[in-house]
């Protein structure tokens, strides 16, 4: 189900519902890790067993889906952040998950589409490519596009120009431990 944003208010309760689930994860693995298991079967458990939290949805997931869900919920929701910030007027829709979509679309059409990610490096497995390609081709007469990327070593909020490989869309890099979001 998307998420709608209309003010930067909407954001810091979604990231608090986010950091909650990874403080849930991190005591049950802490639990996990102390106990006198296999290392295999610690990283069993990880990827196969719901011992994990939904960083929005009070579900259990497996470690590894939170791990992937977190970075990508938390590059959203600090794009988003940037975006009202930018554009106060507009209200976003993230698709995050398995919606369909670019990842945040204004609600009015044609104003605003932006993908997302988390990773290494901006490079890896091409996402940065990909996502260029995806906006440029999905994309046409939207008036703003943006890849935003989270990846170690890169600043929060920079501009990338020379990753810019596509003429109108933007690329810009996002921490999103940048501060910490109290309840």
């Amino acid at each position: 189900m998307p998420i709608i944003v209309s003010t930067v208010d909407d954001i810091d309760p979604l990231l608090n519902k986010v950091r909650a689930a990874a403080n849930r994860t991190a005591q049950a693995l802490a639990s996990l890790t102390s106990s006198e298991l296999d290392g295999l079967e610690v990283l069993r458990r990880m990827k196969f067993t719901q011992m994990a939290w939904h960083p929005i949805d009070d579900r259990e997931l497996n470690l590894v889906e939170q791990i992937n869900q977190t970075w990508t919920y938390l590059v959203s929701l600090e794009a988003a952040r940037f975006l009202l910030e930018r554009d106060p007027g507009v209200g976003l829709r993230l698709n995050l998950g398995t919606e369909a979509g670019t990842d945040i679309e204004s609600l009015e059409p044609n104003l605003v589409a932006a993908e997302t990610f988390a990773a290494v490096h901006p490079s890896n497995n091409r996402k940065l490519a990909k996502d260029l390609q995806k906006l440029a081709c999905e994309c046409p007469d939207v008036r703003a596009k943006y890849v935003f990327f989270s990846a170690p070593g890169f600043e929060h909020r920079q501009r990338h120009k020379e990753r810019e490989t596509v003429d109108g869309i933007e690329v810009w890099s996002i921490d999103c431990l940048d501060k910490p979001h109290r309840p």
